[in-house]
């Protein structure tokens, strides 16, 4: 199946203005979409990234260190 650019093209150009613009108004929305959806989805990875490596952080054990002072007086 091969779709024949230059006739969509022509069909396009014959358009009235108005149309012309709602058709363009459809591509800058569904190429919105695609791109907000990439972003998403790269956002959604980079934070799970950030999730795995807090979670190999190993924090100091601060019970032990109120314990083993005295309060000065």
């Amino acid at each position: 199946m091969k779709i024949d650019f230059k006739a969509y093209l022509q069909k396009l150009q014959n358009l009235p203005e108005d149309k012309k613009k709602i058709v363009l108004w459809v591509i800058v929305a569904v190429l919105a979409v695609v791109m907000g959806l990439f972003w998403a989805v790269g956002a959604i990875n980079s934070l799970s990234k950030i999730g795995e490596s807090a979670g190999n952080i190993e924090l100091p054990e601060f019970d032990n260190i109120l314990q083993n002072t005295t309060p000065s007086n």
